[in-house]
Order: C-alpha cells, then sequence, then structure tokens
C-alpha cells in the first residue's frame, strides 16, 4: 500500500479516474490530504498528480493508466482523507464512491457503481447507469440521470432532478422544486415545502407528502391506476404561506397525495 500526504490549507479538488475497485473519501477538520492506494500489480499503472489551483486550493488526480480493465489479484482501492472544503469528482466503471462527513459538492460518472455520502454543502451531480445513490442531505441540488438505480437521500435544500428507467426515488424532505421521470420505478417524496413539483411515471406509483402550512396546487392524473388525496379543498395556510405546484401523471402506477408535518427546511433545526 502506498501512502502520500500533502498540504492542503486553502482547499481540494479531489478527482479520481480507475475503472473499478473502489474510492474513499473522509472529510474532517484537517489542513492535510492523506492519499493512500492499495494496488499489487504495476504502479506505473496509477498516476498521482497534484497540482496548484489558480487562486488558491490544489488539484489532486489520481488516475489509472493501464492498457487493461481485467483484474487480477486484489482491487484497486483508493482511500483519501481530506479537508472539509473538497470538491470530488469521479469517474469510473464500477467503483464505489463512498464520502463520509462534509464536502463542498460531488461529481460522479460510472457504469454500475454506487455512490454514497453524509453531508454536501452544494451540488451532487451523479450519472449511474445501474448504480444506487444514498445520501444524507444535500445543500444545493441533487441532479440523478440512470437507468435502473435507485435513489435515496435524507434532504434536498435545493432542486431535486432524477430520470431513470426503473430505479425507485425516495426523498425525505425536498425544499425546493422537483422534477422526476421514470418508467417502471416507484416514487416517495415523503415532505415536499415549495416550488414546483412534475413527476411523471408509467407504471410506477407514486406518493408525496406537503408539508403542513404550504399552500399547494394540484394536477394529478393517472389513465388506469388510482389516484387519491388528503389535502383539505380549502386550504387553512396563511397569506405568506410557501407555494407549491404539484403534477402528477402515470398510466398504470397508483397515486397518493398527502398532508405531511410542518418541517423546518433542510439543513435548520
Amino acid at each position: 500500500m502506498e501512502t502520500q500526504t500533502f498540504t492542503t490549507p486553502d482547499g481540494l479538488f479531489l478527482a479520481v479516474e480507475i475503472p473499478a475497485g473502489m474510492i474513499e473519501v473522509h472529510a474532517a477538520d484537517t489542513a492535510e490530504t492523506t492519499l493512500e492506494i492499495d494496488w499489487d500489480r504495476d504502479p506505473k499503472d496509477i498516476v498521482v498528480r497534484f497540482d496548484p489551483l489558480p487562486g488558491k486550493g490544489h488539484r489532486l488526480h489520481v488516475e489509472y493508466r493501464g492498457k487493461k480493465f481485467g483484474w487480477f489479484g486484489r482491487e484497486l482501492n483508493v482511500v483519501a482523507r481530506v479537508p472539509h472544503d473538497t470538491t470530488v469528482e469521479a469517474s469510473t466503471g464500477s467503483a464505489d464512491l463512498t464520502v463520509r462527513g462534509r464536502v463542498t459538492s460531488i461529481t460522479y460518472r460510472t457504469g454500475s457503481g454506487d455512490l454514497s455520502f453524509d453531508e454536501v454543502i452544494g451540488d451532487v451531480t451523479a450519472k449511474l447507469a445501474s448504480g444506487d445513490l444514498a445520501g444524507e442531505t444535500v445543500g444545493g441540488d441533487l441532479t440523478m440521470h440512470g437507468a435502473s438505480g435507485d435513489v435515496r437521500v435524507a434532504g434536498v435544500a435545493g432542486m431535486l432532478t432524477t430520470r431513470s428507467a426503473s430505479g425507485d426515488v425516495r426523498a425525505d424532505a425536498v425544499d425546493g422544486s422537483v422534477q422526476i421521470t421514470t418508467v417502471s420505478g416507484d416514487v416517495e417524496l415523503r415532505s415536499l415545502l415549495a416550488g414546483e413539483a412534475n413527476v411523471r411515471a408509467v407504471s410506477g406509483d407514486v406518493e408525496v407528502g406537503v408539508a403542513a402550512g404550504t399552500r399547494v396546487f394540484l394536477d394529478v392524473a393517472a389513465t388506469s391506476g388510482e389516484a387519491s388525496s388528503d389535502l383539505p379543498m380549502e386550504g387553512t395556510e396563511s397569506p405568506n404561506a410557501p407555494d407549491l405546484t404539484l403534477r402528477v401523471s402515470t398510466v398504470s402506477g397508483d397515486i397518493q397525495v398527502r398532508r405531511a408535518p410542518a418541517r423546518a427546511p433542510v439543513g435548520r433545526d
């Protein structure tokens, strides 16, 4: 195992490009970055570059440059211990990306890898063919395009956008607008706060909760599925209540709209 240490007091842009294996990022209150690479084949296959960025901060780039993607022996594992103000970008064929602690943003592209994270201050952007996404809180926007991967997230302060063929989507709380398109995946949005939410599914079921205190304008259509709502016909919200425009359409999937408990915005107690 190779271990390298870098001084990074002014922010870090971490970029990892490997075909398979595992990527782990651990963020903490530190001014140093430690990189560990576990690889039992030719060390020349792995190129590590550490360069200053214009203005401030550094870019740490880990790239696999081997000729073949076939693996013999252990997989290629990359473990980085980084400062909180780190931007993470990863591109893989099937390697999983796990981010623990708080980071600035995440961009992830993979064929069949999974993404999991704790807290992201800014945006999360993921393109996954068949991998899953599981996260806690996103301070900005969450965008995911995939074929069959599931999305599970606790809270999104900005906009939630997903497009998939058969993956399920579940978000506990979303403050901003929502744009979800799926063919056979189920959608569960437990608490929407404001903005414009558009959910379209073919055979998937859709369940949406609207936070108490939010004034909602509802447009629901199910061709052959069942649609139901327990929202009152006349709202009792205050004149300053946030507005939510909710449009949900399915072909054969069922739709349920309900009133969720009142809550504070994501990231606030």
